[in-house]
Order: C-alpha cells, then sequence, then structure tokens
C-alpha cells in the first residue's frame, strides 16, 4: 500500500470540505484533477483537486475572472473511468487557474489546486499517443508541445489511491484532467482553445470582470 505524506492528507481534507460545500448547494459531481506543478508538489506524488459542475463551462462558454486573478489557460488530455475503473475514453480539456498568490503547497491544495473552469471536448476511444498539443488564443497559436506518452491506466491508479486515502472513491464516468500540456496566460477578452489534435479541443471566452455587489 502507498503511504502518503500526512501534510497531502491533511490538505485534501480541508478540500474536500469545499466540495462538500459546493455539492450541497447543488452542484453535480464531474471528476478530479491531477496537480502535477512545483507550487503544489507535496512530497514526492503529485496531488488531487475536485471538479464540479459549479465549474464545468459548456464548449464555447464564457468564464469571468475575479478582481486581482493571475488566469492561465491549460491544454489538457482528459479522460473517462470506465465501468471496472480502467481508462475508458479520451479527450481534450481546457483548464482555466488562477495562479496569483504566494500560498504554501499545503494551502494550494485545500484551494483546489488553482482551479478556477473547465471545459470538456467529446470523449472518444483515441489514444493521445503522438499528438501535438496546442494553445491558440485568438486565432494565433501561443504554444504548442507533444502530448507526453504517459500511462494513462497508471494516472487513474494514482487518483483512485489516494481518493481511497480519505474515504472517497473514483465512479464509473467520472472525468479525470491529467496535467497541463502546455500553458499559457490569458486575459479580459481573450477565446482560447485547447487543441489536441485528432482528440478534439474544447474552447472559452474569457469575459468582463464581474463587477463588485453594491451595499444597499
Amino acid at each position: 500500500m502507498i503511504a502518503f505524506d500526512p501534510r497531502v492528507i491533511s490538505a485534501f481534507r480541508v478540500q474536500l470540505e469545499g466540495r462538500r460545500e459546493a455539492l450541497q448547494a447543488g452542484a453535480h459531481h464531474v471528476g478530479w484533477k491531477l496537480g502535477v506543478g512545483e507550487r503544489e508538489r507535496i512530497g514526492t506524488r503529485p496531488v488531487v483537486g475536485y471538479l464540479t459542475s459549479a465549474s464545468q463551462l459548456s464548449q464555447g462558454g464564457s468564464y469571468r475572472p475575479t478582481t486581482g486573478s493571475l488566469l492561465h489557460a491549460d491544454a489538457e488530455v482528459a479522460l473517462e473511468v470506465g465501468k471496472d475503473g480502467e481508462v475508458g475514453g479520451f479527450g481534450t480539456a481546457l483548464e482555466l487557474v488562477d495562479l496569483a498568490g504566494t500560498d504554501s503547497a499545503e494551502e494550494i491544495v485545500a484551494a483546489n489546486v488553482f482551479h478556477r473552469a473547465v471545459v470538456f471536448g467529446p470523449i472518444g476511444p483515441t489514444n493521445p499517443a503522438a499528438t501535438l498539443g496546442r494553445l491558440i488564443v485568438n486565432g494565433e497559436v501561443r504554444a504548442h508541445a507533444p502530448v507526453p506518452d504517459d500511462d494513462y491506466a497508471r494516472v487513474v491508479d494514482e487518483v483512485a489511491r489516494l481518493l481511497a486515502a480519505v474515504g472517497e472513491c473514483l465512479l464509473p464516468g467520472d472525468r479525470l484532467i491529467t496535467g497541463a500540456v502546455v500553458q499559457v496566460p490569458v486575459a479580459v477578452g481573450d477565446h482560447v482553445i485547447a487543441d489536441l489534435g485528432r482528440l478534439g479541443s474544447a474552447e472559452a471566452h474569457i469575459t468582463c470582470e464581474t463587477p463588485p455587489i453594491e451595499a444597499l
């Protein structure tokens, strides 16, 4: 059995309280995200965040960042969990993350690993091997890189083991986003497309900031 760093477990339990609040407020469970960056790393293993309908945008939908955001777009491989816990399908995800602040890794995990929004493209059987990932902003390719030749069955297992350590589990149909293939900063007014070639694409618009609520 994998022994997880107790700091990961502690921060993840705090994060899941936020998830429970979102679900109690009417959001629906969507899945999980893998955090593989240096800022969120605690120990040697990736960390996990949650995805609900509260932060899922429709294809081509709009996201309004809050004041002070340092918004970035990630092009990511999306997985769908099959009925027996295997990889049931692949697709493209566009994740929007807010990298502002100087929080510790534990605080970042507790606050859901920078996550702000996600858009999914279609899920299908095509494996992402030898695929090029691109981020297209306002019609211009801002970044591109080959999709890593990852062992996605191992990714699913990694997430499942961490969830089990806190009493949660992967469910058939869960969506997993697996970390940025490429990442670029984005701003209000941008139209962003995450394109993973034969896996398809996912897109969103970054709209004007939400106006402050005026006191009555």
